[in-house]
């Protein structure tokens, strides 16, 4: 009778839902930091830094996104196979990154480059603190 409730406790507790990737926390509050932060940003500096500002910030959302979605799926596999496929992962985000910029320079050609370059700054700072947060989180 005993073992009968202790199995249908671990069998409840294995098909709850599995917990929300850690990885793709960071993304999440970056967009709501451009969410929220564009607007401010139009109503005291104007459309040319808000426009700056944004684009810099797509810059490191953007590429972020893409590897926390890759990340996320890479913890599916084997510790060997998701380190590898964690590896192509951040050499992706540097890639977009770098597209990013390029198309950001010569497309849009922002009036104001240096909120370009203050917005990345600003999200990839975002990006570190959650990285070592989530390192010290998981000890």
């Amino acid at each position: 009778m005993v073992q009968g409730r202790v199995g249908r406790k671990a069998v409840q507790a294995a098909q709850k839902t599995p917990p929300r990737p850690q990885y793709l926390r960071t993304t999440l509050i970056q967009l709501m930091l451009l969410f929220f932060g564009a607007p401010i940003t139009y109503l005291v500096g104007g459309l040319s830094s808000a426009v700056s500002l944004a684009s810099g910030a797509m810059c490191a959302l953007l590429p972020q996104a893409y590897f926390a979605v890759r990340v996320a799926a890479a913890s599916r596999h084997s510790a060997q196979q998701a380190a590898r496929l964690g590896l192509s992962a951040e050499g992706g985000k540097f890639v977009l990154s770098a597209v990013s910029f390029a198309l950001v320079f010569a497309v849009l050609k922002p009036e104001r480059p240096g909120l370009v370059f203050i917005g990345f700054g600003l999200f990839w700072t975002i990006q570190i603190i959650e990285g070592i947060r989530l390192l010290r989180h998981s000890r």
